[in-house]
């Protein structure tokens, strides 16, 4: 059996198990609306925010593949730039369907695109995600029509991907610095509030998306000989390492800065996320098996395809966590000292911790992406022919 074959296999189990368990929660939400989640008025975004950011940022890291592909001509990934357009079609609309869910009243959502207010930072969140989700499928169209034109039509198809290519650049980081705008201009919130966190939220975006996109090139691989396969493996571990290093810098600059005076402010919420009540989310989910381990195997195993997408995978699953330390810390110290103890109620409490519906809906949505892209997949010409003429 081949590894594509097995590839498929396993994430239809994945779908179904994922999509079976948690239908149930899905059907809790939207009957129940947020009575069984484990946020309140105090903290009110939780696992299903942090979903959301988790996979915006695995699009618009599989959108910088399509980049290299169509704009700078990368050789080595030349033949997948169809399949990073699918991968953030459906990551995207896991992210849509996450903040979906969280909304009071999920159809309010088509008023931000309909009648946005362009003074609000979420207004131009919803102009930016519109032109971001037209971007992509207008480029799958031609990326695929492409390969079904010869000649002079051919070349004009690739000045019309190139256009494109290079207008999603700035979408890409407006749209996801965008989304670290939201949290960074909170000025109530110290732990967000700051210059830094847009280029945070960006160097996380594309190093989770690239290491994703490690994984998906290594099981549904294009039709390439061995030596093509293993320089675009090669190249794709050494852009997730370099993507990995970055990102480890700026997390460690802002664990420096954030905990030099750990008794106030910032520091005290860096006190909790490092040696907190859940001090493994950050040392073991995140640290060692988002950063160490896929280190390792990005070094010592770097010219392995099997190790390099074992690694883009801890990467882009682990990154979860690394969302829920940024989402949920922010809003752990009252502005108000002692309003915890003025009213006693379960929707009223500074501490979270996601309910089984919670985790429910969020598996329902991951099956989601993951039928949105086997689908794709299936019925698009996403693998490069034969004939094509590069």
């Amino acid at each position: 059996m081949t590894r594509e074959k097995m590839g498929n296999i396993l994430v239809w189990i994945l779908i179904i198990g994922f999509g079976v368990w948690g239908f149930s929660g899905i059907m809790d939400r939207f009957a129940n609306g947020h009575i069984n989640t484990a946020y309140g008025s105090y903290i009110p975004w939780g696992l299903w925010i942090s979903a959301y950011i988790w996979l915006i940022g695995l699009s618009a890291g599989a959108l910088m593949i399509s980049v290299m592909t169509y704009v700078f001509n990368v050789e080595a990934v030349k033949k997948v730039g169809k399949m990073a357009f699918l991968v953030a079609i459906a990551t995207l609309v896991g992210a849509m369907m996450a903040v979906g869910v969280d909304l009071g009243h999920p159809l309010r959502a088509f008023s931000l695109i309909f009648d946005p207010n362009l003074h609000s930072m979420m207004g131009w969140m919803a102009v930016l995600y519109s032109a971001y989700f037209v971007t992509l499928c207008v480029e799958l169209y031609f990326a695929i029509k492409k390969e079904q034109v010869r000649g002079e039509k051919q070349k004009g198809v690739k000045k019309i991907l190139v256009v494109l290519g290079i207008w999603s650049i700035p979408l890409a980081f407006a749209f996801h610095g965008g989304v670290g705008g939201v949290f960074a201009n909170v000025i109530a919130k110290p732990y967000w509030h700051g210059p830094m966190l847009p280029v945070v939220f960006l160097a996380g975006a594309f190093l989770s998306g690239g290491a994703l996109f490690c994984t998906v090139a290594y099981i549904w691989r294009p039709s390439q000989s061995k030596d093509e396969f293993l320089k675009m493996m090669i190249f794709l571990g050494k852009t997730t390492l370099a993507l990995l290093i970055l990102d480890e810098i700026l997390e460690l600059s802002e664990v420096y800065v954030g905990t030099f005076y750990s008794a106030y402010g910032e520091g005290h919420l860096w006190q909790q996320i490092l040696f907190g009540q859940y001090w493994y989310t950050f040392w073991i989910v995140h640290l060692l098996i988002g950063v160490l381990i896929p280190l390792f195997l990005l070094t010592a195993k770097s010219k392995s395809p099997g190790a390099i997408a074992l690694a883009g995978l801890l990467i882009a699953g682990s990154f979860l966590a690394v969302r829920l330390n940024i989402v949920i810390p922010g809003m752990l110290d009252p502005e108000i000292k002692g309003i915890a103890e003025a009213w006693v109620h379960s929707k009223l409490t500074f501490s979270y911790l996601p309910s089984v519906m919670e985790w429910q809906v969020l598996l329902f949505i991951v099956a989601v992406v993951m039928a949105v892209f086997m689908i794709g997949k299936k019925i698009l010409p996403i693998y490069q022919t034969a004939g094509d003429e590069s």
